[in-house]
């Protein structure tokens, strides 16, 4: 009955909106980055830019989960969700840091279609949590994460076709090798973007 009665504190929507812009916007930087290969850097610097901002939205969202009494749902799910955000970009930076070195000259046609595809699934995600403010909106939540599921599929099929273009293509041992981690880590990024949204289905059933 307390609870209640006393204010909730609904900055945490806002500070998840956030990090869904910045998953979204270093998303897109990473599949252009792909496409311009010969401007690498920029894309680089943009991600780095995005990632670090959103560490810092996450360490605010923390700060601020500490400090609430009473919080829009439960803490362990904002904590979680929070953190598992935070990772995503995390995970894209670490993989947009490896390209100066890696000196790759051009990428897969897959490739570039994978990074398209986590883009979607990162948008897609981003739709699910501007919606996350009112239950209301449970169907359309439900909706932009089976979108992710069905993303996710299509990933799948492309890592395959494009793992399988490198092993009966790709002379170069070395290429091979970074290319495969870049299609993994690749893929990784949309599993991730399905992760929240499986937390985000939970959020959504237990309070509905």
């Amino acid at each position: 009955m307390l609870k209640r009665l006393l204010p909730r504190q609904d900055n945490f929507f806002q500070l998840f909106q956030q990090a869904a812009d910045k998953l979204v916007l270093a998303s897109g930087e990473f599949c252009n980055m792909l496409k311009h290969l010969d401007n690498q850097q920029h894309y680089v610097d943009q991600i780095a830019k995005h990632e670090e901002e959103a560490d810092q939205i996450a360490l605010t969202n923390f700060k601020m989960l500490h400090k609430t009494f009473i919080t829009p749902f439960d803490r362990h799910d904002i904590h979680e969700l929070t953190s598992t955000l935070d990772d995503i970009l995390d995970l894209i930076n670490r993989i947009a840091q490896r390209f100066p070195f890696y000196q790759l000259k051009t990428v897969p046609d897959e490739l570039i279609k994978l990074a398209a595809l986590s883009t979607e699934a990162a948008t897609q995600l981003k739709s699910a949590i501007y919606l996350l403010h009112s239950l209301k909106h449970s169907e359309e939540i439900f909706n932009h994460c089976n979108q992710i599921d069905e993303v996710e599929s299509k990933a799948h099929l492309v890592v395959l076709a494009g793992e399988k273009k490198l092993f009966m293509d790709e002379q170069d041992f070395k290429q091979f090798f970074k290319l495969k981690e870049i299609y993994a880590h690749t893929k990784s990024v949309i599993n991730r973007c399905q992760d929240v949204g499986n937390i985000l289905r939970g959020i959504v059933l237990e309070y509905s």
